[in-house]
This record gives structure tokens, sequence and C-alpha cells, in this order.
């Protein structure tokens, strides 16, 4: 009886230890994926400034230009005349061509500076999503689902509950939820916890989670034991 309690409390622990692994493996990942992000938006955001900076550049050879059309002599005859006009139209339509042009690229240069701003904000915001306090370091993500209470749970197959699949279910256990128990005691902290842990980019109905799971836990109890 002893050594069957030892090694239920040692398969508790190693739960616990891998669902922490899990934790911080999925933070991992989260994290270099933002990383990367946020580089290629850097990256174009200074591709951008440097079109911009030759957009300018091109802009004041086009006025120079225009001034120096502009300013006919005089005394020059009508042929000449005319194909200064005709010059002159040419360069004016480059002009507000590239003017164009920069107007857009500034447009652009607003775009990525935002999306950069957001996605700084987004890392800044997963480092801090996942912090386990130092003297809880030893029981990670313990409030999930009670695991944290001396008593041993159990384990349950977490597919029966409407809205959980095979994937979603291995992926509670990793975090040493294996109960339809634990799931019916979630908390509004619990829900959160799951939801930002799991990573998936809807909203997981935890709500019907946790009723489904309360159902289930009620059949199971009231089933008479063998």
């Amino acid at each position: 009886m002893i050594q069957t309690a030892i090694f239920l409390l040692l398969a508790a622990v190693a739960g616990i230890a891998l669902g922490w692994w899990g934790a911080r493996l999925v933070h991992a990942n989260l994290t270099a994926n933002c990383q990367n992000e946020l580089a290629g938006l850097r990256r174009n955001y200074e591709d951008a400034i440097k079109d911009n900076l030759l957009l300018r550049t091109q802009l004041r050879q086009m006025e120079g230009a225009l001034r120096k059309v502009g300013t006919t002599s005089s005394n020059a005859d009508y042929g000449e005349f005319l194909e200064t006009r005709k010059a002159l139209e040419t360069t004016r339509r480059q002009y507000e061509a590239l003017l164009e042009k920069l107007h857009q690229q500034e447009k652009s240069l607003n775009q990525f500076r935002t999306q950069l701003q957001s996605r700084k904000a987004e890392l800044d915001e997963l480092k801090q999503s996942i912090t386990v306090p130092a003297k809880d370091a030893s029981t990670p993500l313990a409030s999930l689902g009670k695991a944290s209470e001396p008593e041993l749970v159990a384990s349950d197959d977490l597919t029966c509950i409407q809205g959980v699949n095979q994937s979603l279910a291995s992926k509670l256990r990793a975090l040493g939820i294996i109960s339809y128990r634990q799931i019916a005691e979630f908390t509004r902290d619990d829900i959160n916890s799951v939801q930002r842990i799991i990573g998936v980019e809807s909203k997981l109905p935890v709500d019907e989670w946790i009723q489904n799971a309360h159902s289930l836990f009620q059949q199971k109890c009231s089933q008479p034991q063998l």
C-alpha cells in the first residue's frame, strides 16, 4: 500500500514537472515567433525609410529641373518655346508622380511604425505572461485544477468533455489536469491561465468545459463502485 502511494506521488510530481516544462516550451516558441516577426517589421521599416529618402532626393532634383526649365530666355524663338513647354509638362508630370509616391511611402512608414510598436508591446506582455514566483518554482501552475492539493486525483478521459479534442486533452494533461473534477473546479484565474498557456488563436469555451465536466463528474460519482 505504501509503495503504491509513493509511486502515485512520484507520478504526480513527474506530471507537474512535465507540465511546467511544456508551459516553458510553449512560451519559448511564442517568444521566438514574436521576435522573428519584430525583426522582419524592423527591416521593412528601415527599407521604407531608405526609399523615402531616395524619393525626397529625386523630388529636389525635379524641383531644380522645373525652375531651370521655367526660366526660358525672352529671345528664344517659337520652336524653342514649344520644346521648353513640352519638357516642362513632362517634368511636372514626373514631379507629381514622385510626390504621390512619396505620400504613399510616408503612409507605409506610419503603418510600419504602428505595427512595430504593437509587436514590441506584445513581446513585452509575452515575456511577463508566464512568471512563476520563486517559492512556487517546485510546483508551477499549481493553482490549475487544484493540482496542489495533497489528494491524489484519478485520471479521466478528457475527450468526453464537449469541445475537448485529443490535442487539447494532451495539452491539459501536460499541465497536470487529468480529471473531470479539476476542470469542474476551475476558477477565473485558472481559465485565463489555460487560455494563455495553451496559446490557441481562438478563445477556448472553458465555461462550457466546466459545466460539462461537472455533469460528467456527478455521473461518475453516482455510479456504484465495484
